[in-house]
């Protein structure tokens, strides 16, 4: 009910509209009475049947019959021109929804092309024929103005479409007034400036005037153009059209002259160019508008994503360090229990041998001999005890050093050849697993001011490298950490293994994070990156492949300074140590 009562006022209104403007039209007529220079009913019947649809045609052929009764008190013209106004719109809109399907009409150039195409130039000369032939049927007689009132009828239609159906159709538009709110003093500036050059004309009738009244019109227009979009250009060059139209029809301003049909000729040429170069402009504005937001939305989407890439990137090696700490407590914990348990066994047998002596002491039954005995065992079991449990102290020495420090993050000073020992000693576990042999050569002692959990970040991925991907299937490897100090104060930390090496293809991307060649084996292709980032970031050296051939081994160079640099400069916020404390300097002045 309701959706009929919608229509139905609807086509009302549109009828009305279309009588009200059809009416203010035959006010300038420009061949006979029923031909006029713009029929603006044609645009507002063409903007009312592409928004709403074949349903408002009732509207139209109401309008344009009551129009043509009323002016002309003929019924079979009036419904024979009523009909034929319906003609335009109606194929016009079924042309284009054929064509461009539900699209926006007025979405870029090519939705421009298209309206000047059918609506504007193809489709009025249905009304115009429609009309000629109604006219004759009604009893005109044209004569030899037959041609010229088509004609004239066809161009009254076509600027009527051009000039009032883009604002109808712009305005229903979502968000079409947006530009026109953010610039409304641009507009009124327009609106004023156009109105007083328009008044200056009527008022002044002189050649340079008018010349350049023409040039200061099309100024305007292109202006509007510019800063107004489409919604604020075709309302203007309305506007414009309409001022243009009354003071010609009054024989004022810039297109008047004696001569009463060659002035509206004249403006009529003037507004169909005012109008499509406003219409093509503003096309072009708009379409680089939604450029420029598309990629600025596109440039947003993309920081976006690489923010989200990054942070997953960051996850990502935050969670290989925390697994690669899990493996290392694993492997420790393996290895402790051994000592552990052993120690263990030996404690409970000398504490069963000591009850067994307790009761013989108990009963007066102690021999001699099993006295020796028990003294013997007690000494084994000691050695047993002392050596087990050193070897299960100095493994949770090493844990503890080498775990503590990649927790804490902290720069120290420490002597860095006994540290890649305890290293290699947390990496037992792993790597006793392995027919490979790990040696450390170079320098036996090298003090240094860095970040230890950089460097045990770095050893631990270059060893676990090698030992799962430098040797094929049941081959005995070697690999060697050999460290040394350049004359400048530079580490070098070199990995060396007699592996298979590395194919050209991979030495280029052998840093690069998620590469890997193991991904069967549950490689993650963090683990060179991890080490190369916490050289470069953090150490502030360099890691790179110094040499590796087919079958003849990989050699890692890691370079960084052995005082690490400021924060500042490595980008880490991390304190700067207190200097050392020199004690025999201290004794000395003591």
């Amino acid at each position: 009910m309701a959706e009929g009562l919608w229509l139905l006022l609807a086509n009302l209104f549109v009828a009305l509209i279309y009588a009200a403007t059809g009416w203010a039209g035959m006010q300038v007529p420009f061949a006979g009475e029923a031909v006029t220079l713009i029929w603006p009913p044609t645009g507002i019947a063409f903007a009312a049947v592409w928004r709403y649809g074949p349903r408002l045609l009732p509207g139209v052929f109401l309008g344009a019959f009551a129009l043509n009764l009323l002016n002309f008190a003929n019924p079979v013209f009036a419904i024979s021109v009523g009909l034929g106004n319906c003609l335009p719109a109606l194929a016009a809109w079924m042309w284009l929804h054929k064509v461009r399907g539900p699209q926006p009409l007025f979405d870029g150039p090519s939705g421009l092309i298209a309206f000047l195409s059918v609506p504007v130039l193809l489709t009025p000369m249905l009304s115009a024929s429609a009309g000629i032939l109604s006219s004759i049927a009604g009893g005109a007689d044209l004569g030899e103005g037959l041609a010229s009132a088509w004609v004239s009828w066809w161009v009254g239609d076509a600027m009527g479409v051009l000039l009032v159906a883009p604002p109808l159709i712009l305005m229903a538009a979502p968000g079409a007034m947006a530009l026109l709110r953010r610039r409304w003093g641009t507009a009124l500036g327009l609106v004023l400036a156009g109105a007083a050059l328009l008044s200056g004309m009527a008022l002044v009738d002189t050649l340079w005037l008018r010349e350049a009244g023409r040039f200061a019109l099309f100024c305007l227009i292109l202006a509007a153009g510019l800063r107004l979009g489409l919604l604020g250009t075709s309302i203007y060059t309305l506007l414009v059209a309409t001022g243009l139209t009354l003071l010609t029809a009054r024989g004022l301003g810039p297109f008047a002259s004696t001569d009463y049909h060659a002035s509206f000729a004249t403006l009529l040429a003037a507004l169909s160019i005012l109008a499509v170069a406003g219409l093509a402009l503003a096309t072009v504005m708009a379409t680089l508008r939604r450029v420029m937001l598309a990629e600025r939305d596109a440039r947003h989407q993309a920081e976006q994503a690489l923010t989200r890439l990054c942070q997953t990137q960051d996850n990502l090696v935050q969670a290989e360090k925390m697994a690669s700490l899990g493996r290392l407590v694993a492997g420790i914990a393996h290895e402790v229990n051994t000592p552990v348990g052993t120690a263990l066994a030996a404690a409970t047998r000398l504490a069963n041998d000591t009850r067994g002596i307790e009761q013989a002491l108990a009963t007066g039954t102690l021999r001699r001999e099993q006295m020796n005995e028990y003294i013997d065992a007690t000494s084994l079991a000691a050695r047993i005890l002392q050596s087990n449990m050193e070897r299960a102290a100095r493994l949770i020495e090493s844990f503890k050093h080498v775990a503590v420090d990649r927790t804490r993050q902290d720069r120290r000073r420490f002597d860095l050849a006994g540290y890649l020992e305890e290293v290699v000693i947390s990496l037992r576990p792993q790597t006793r697993k392995t027919p490979h042999a790990i040696a450390l050569t170079g320098a036996t002692r090298l003090p240094v001011d860095t970040y230890p959990d950089a460097v045990a970040q770095l050893v631990t991925n270059l060893l676990v490298n090698a030992v799962t991907h430098a040797f094929v299937d049941g081959q005995t490897g070697r690999i060697e950490l050999d460290l040394r100090a350049d004359e400048q104060g530079w580490v070098e930390l070199r990995v060396r293994d007699d592996g298979k090496g590395l194919a050209r293809e991979q030495l280029d991307r052998v840093f690069e994070p998620f590469f890997t060649t193991g991904r069967e084996r549950g490689g993650s292709g963090l683990g060179l990156y991890l080490a190369y980032s916490q050289v470069s970031q953090k150490l502030a050296g360099t890691l790179i492949v110094e040499n590796s051939q087919p079958d003849n081994g990989t050699c890692f160079l890691a370079r960084f300074p052995a005082v690490a640099p400021p924060a500042s400069e490595t980008g880490e916020v991390r304190p700067t140590p207190p200097p050392p404390i020199d004690l025999a300097a201290k004794r000395r002045s003591a």
